[in-house]
């Protein structure tokens, strides 16, 4: 969840400010938040209902029970249509991303290994990717037609091998037996 760091600056000024309170857990403790709740709203965490009321009731502020973006809200129509652009061009840069390794294989045949270097990034590379998909799928399994679709487009068996792939990859020896057993070849389905 975001972090409301408007919130966060407003509440902290006004702690500086006031001269009743020690420390957050007197105030926490005088207007019946517990402390680590109160704590959190400090670091920008939204309060609601009952707590926003006794947040108030506390600081003597106004605070906004939902932060308001700036300027008029885009209607059904813009916001549908944004979504489309943006569903289209997650398509095309999974297609791009896909093809780099293969072109970097590419490029890099015939190069003395010596004169190869590991990318420092490797490692956060395949953490974005897997954060990626997890956004994806997450979305794929709330919603029963997506789900289908992904089940018509991606083959069982490539996501049998991908999931072996990763969980050996945390094992030396398990990842030796994996490759030693694997004869499924990615994307052969």
């Amino acid at each position: 969840m975001p972090r409301d760091l408007q919130l966060r600056a407003t509440l902290r000024e006004w702690f500086a400010g006031q001269p009743k309170y020690k420390n957050l857990r007197e105030a926490a403790s005088s207007v019946g938040i517990p402390f680590d709740t109160l704590r959190g709203y400090f670091s920008g965490k939204r309060p609601t209902g009952k707590n926003l009321r006794l947040l108030i009731e506390l600081t003597g502020l106004p605070l906004d029970p939902v932060p308001r973006a700036a300027g008029p809200q885009p209607n059904i129509k813009s916001r549908l249509y944004a979504s489309r652009l943006l569903d289209e061009l997650q398509y095309d840069l999974a297609r791009c991303i896909a093809s780099i390794p293969a072109v970097q294989t590419s490029l890099n045949d015939g190069v003395p290994t010596g004169k190869l270097r590991t990318s420092p990034r490797a490692g956060r590379q395949i953490q974005s990717l897997m954060d990626a998909l997890q956004r994806s799928l997450e979305a794929a399994v709330n919603d029963p037609a997506t789900l289908e679709r992904v089940r018509e487009a991606v083959s069982g068996s490539d996501a049998g091998y991908l999931s072996g792939l990763l969980g050996s990859l945390f094992d030396d020896r398990r990842l030796q037996t994996w490759r030693q057993m694997t004869t499924y070849r990615y994307g052969s389905k």
